[in-house]
């Protein structure tokens, strides 16, 4: 019998609901106990706001933040016990924040008024009991940590050579950074909060993966002009495929002879040797190399739009050799960047790339894949790997792990893992990305003779890039806008609404600059990755300089029985689905060769 968190109102006892029970017991099998230090209502700088209710609201969502890096949920929770400051019985501002937290659970809470807490500021504080329920120890030829793309294709593939494999995912959904959601529930109308596009020409494991699933695909809108906000904020457009001649003939001199010099660049490399072919290139961040090679202010602005929008990094921020060698992995920067034919944004998916993560897991034996189990250890002893993870633990023979680089501290490898890798991971760094999503009741740009997109120089954007991402069969319209790199770590400190509103502005002010009545947005998607505790960034880790020289030797080795896939991996088109895929094709062909290898 699976444990639960069952509540007992014992018969004489006032009435508790909907705020906690006056018992809580744990019953039906083992559990793991958790146990929280007290969440008190601040940021992530921790700073307390001044309003008490924005401190319980913060409080709440610190403790499920918690809640989550052990693999709980709310209904694992035995008790709460909360510190209130001056608490005043007649107005209980607590009470709404704490339903909303426990949605319809109802542990045992006991609540204490206080004088003071830890700082002046501090007003309200929340610790939890937590039991986590555990199933019984499975033994498995394989466990894949994580449930991505290159997961769930190494799992598949191991498994279809005839091996009993076990899918471990922290999340409570499969697909890593493939994660699509509806307008409303049932309504078919999915945007991608993550990864979005493929083609059907050089990604073609992708390709012939959806084509099994039967998954339907929409063409990227290029028809039209493409917006371009220079620098100084001023607006003008350009057919898309051409260059941007509105900002003035120099500057676009001064893009087009950057965006040929790096072409040519990361045409010399090798992307299954990038250090002995470039090894030179990893001295310098990419912000130095474009001025070493003469790029001027118009030429860094539009590399940063290209690192913000494929990294979510700055310029400055990555190695020339990890971002040139990035490029060449979808066939340099031009097909990389390319909403067309044979480029990285040709294709989109009717129902969201996370079907295609379904999809994988409807192939799968049934009982392979655990969620909302994040492992935390991993330890090789002799011909067996214990693999301890939130909600059950694992005995296998092969390990293959499919997180990011600096995800790797988030679980404890005994032996631990070489210096090499675990310097690789500690160097790795992700960006910021965050896709505001706005949904639209039609296409209005498109009457205006645009395709959607906008390339903005303006430094604090707060959007880089958008793009049309409406499936019409669906009636789904869209602009996705790229809020990253500098520009949105600072739009993540506003509040949602600001965030919205100043993106809307944005579009407005730039796509809809020759409307005066563009329409209001019907909703809006959005996902910040990096507050994200299994992604922490996105879409894929960037070295700096020096790290690819030191350690890129590391990055795909196997550390005893543990191998090591995911899109930072893959030799083609890394950061993208393909690149996953392919990685997961490689962790799958190491492993089932492995343990097909007779023991000496």
């Amino acid at each position: 019998m699976k444990p639960v968190v069952v509540p007992t109102d014992p018969h004489g006892l006032f009435d508790s609901r909907p705020t906690f029970s006056h018992v809580a017991s744990v019953l039906g099998g083992p559990s793991r106990i958790v146990m929280t230090a007290g969440q008190v209502g601040v940021d992530e700088n921790g700073q307390a706001p001044a309003d008490i209710k924005d401190q319980y609201t913060l409080a709440f969502k610190n403790l499920t933040r918690c809640l989550e890096a052990t693999g709980a949920t709310v209904t694992d929770i035995v008790k709460l016990v909360y510190y209130i400051v001056d608490y005043d019985p007649n107005n209980r501002l607590h009470v709404e924040p704490l339903v909303q937290f426990l949605q319809g659970h109802r542990p045992a809470t006991t609540l204490v008024p206080v004088p003071c807490l830890a700082r002046p500021s501090f007003k309200f504080e929340v610790e939890a009991y937590v039991a986590i329920p555990q199933a019984p120890l499975q033994e498995v030829d394989v466990v894949v940590v994580g449930a991505g793309l290159s997961g769930l294709k190494a799992a598949y593939d191991v498994q279809r050579a005839g091996y009993s494999v076990a899918v471990v995912e922290a999340r409570d959904r499969v697909g890593g950074k493939t994660w699509s959601v509806e307008h409303e529930p049932g309504d078919g109308k999915y945007v991608d909060r993550g990864a979005a596009w493929i083609n059907d020409t050089n990604q073609s494991e992708v390709y012939a993966l959806a084509q099994a699933l039967g998954l339907g695909l929409v063409v990227q809108n290029t028809t039209g002009n493409v917006v371009q906000q220079d620098r100084d904020g001023s607006v003008s457009q350009f057919l898309y495929g051409s260059v941007p001649d509105g900002i003035g003939v120099a500057s676009v001199d001064d893009m087009v002879k950057l965006r040929d010099a790096a072409e040519a660049a990361c045409q010399l490399l090798d992307i299954r040797d990038p250090v002995r072919t470039g090894g030179h290139l990893d001295t310098q961040t990419l912000e130095e190399w474009i001025r070493s090679v003469g790029g001027g202010p118009t030429g860094l602005a539009s590399a940063t739009v290209w690192t913000r929008a494929m990294l979510g990094l700055e310029p400055s921020e990555m190695s020339t050799l990890f971002f040139l060698n990035y490029c060449k992995s979808g066939g340099g920067l031009l097909q990389m960047r390319s909403d067309r034919k044979d480029g990285g944004q040709y294709l989109r998916f009717e129902r969201g790339t996370q079907s295609l993560s379904l999809g994988l897991v409807s192939l799968l034996k049934a009982g392979t894949v655990v969620l909302s189990s994040p492992v935390r250890s991993i330890t090789q002893i002799d011909d067996k790997i214990s693999v301890v993870a939130a909600r059950g633990d694992f005995v296998c023979r092969r390990v293959i792990v499919s997180v990011p680089t600096p995800l790797y501290k988030e679980i404890s490898f005994n032996p631990p893992l070489p210096a090499a890798k675990a310097a690789l991971a500690a160097a790795n760094r992700l960006g910021f990305i965050n896709k505001v999503i706005v949904r639209y009741d039609k296409p209005w740009w498109r009457a205006h003779g645009l395709c959607g997109m906008l390339q903005s120089f303006v430094k604090d954007g707060p959007v880089s890039v958008t793009r049309d991402s409406s499936v019409d069969a669906k009636n789904q319209f869209s602009l996705t806008c790229f809020v990253a790199g500098s520009a949105g770590r600072a739009a993540s400190k506003l509040s949602q609404a600001e965030r919205f509103r100043v993106v809307v502005d944005q579009i407005k002010a730039t796509l809809g600059a020759h409307d005066t009545k563009v329409p209001p947005p019907v909703g809006f998607e959005e996902h910040q990755w990096a507050n994200d505790q299994w992604a922490q960034g996105c879409p894929c880790p960037a070295a700096p300089p020096g790290a690819m020289s030191q350690y890129e030797h590391a990055l795909r080795s196997v550390h005893g029985k543990i191998h090591f896939v995911g899109t930072e991996t893959a030799y083609e088109w890394k950061g993208y689905m393909d690149g996953a895929l392919r990685s997961g094709i490689r962790g799958a062909e190491e492993v089932v060769r492995a343990l097909a290898s007779p023991k000496l």
